[in-house]
């Protein structure tokens, strides 16, 4: 399930994730459907809009507006070469370093999935780079 919305001048992407994951979750929660695994969200710096997703137990019946941002995927799969454990959320995530490890290895940074991780009570995000080749 996922849920997509645009970005406003001065929005920062880590600022504006976890109010929109509680929203998110609460969305589904009052549906009837309840997460099953961490939450995800891909986008960069820069970017008009970010994706937030996870995991369901079960298919979701989408009724009514279809533009509402929230959409229902069968599954996500990305193969790639690049991931990135950031240990520390409050330090700067290394976006320019993960573009320059691309272009090196001749492809285009196109997004970065960003998978938040409990560990041990702290978060954790792994980094996933959709590459395009050149």
């Amino acid at each position: 399930m996922s849920y997509t919305l645009d970005l406003h001048e001065g929005d920062e992407l880590l600022d504006i994730v976890d109010g929109t994951a509680a929203y998110f979750r609460e969305v589904l929660v009052h549906n009837g459907y309840y997460t099953t695994g961490p939450m995800v969200f891909r986008g960069l710096p820069g970017s008009e809009t970010f994706t937030l997703m996870t995991t369901l137990g079960n298919r979701v019946n989408m009724v009514g507006d279809r533009h509402c941002g929230f959409e229902f995927h069968e599954r996500l799969e990305l193969e790639t070469d690049y991931f990135y454990r950031h240990w520390d959320v409050e330090e700067p995530l290394p976006y320019h370093a993960i573009e320059e490890a691309v272009a090196v290895g001749g492809s285009r940074l196109q997004s970065v999935y960003h998978v938040i991780l409990d560990f041990y009570g702290e978060s954790v995000l792994d980094l996933y780079a959709h590459v395009e080749k050149r």
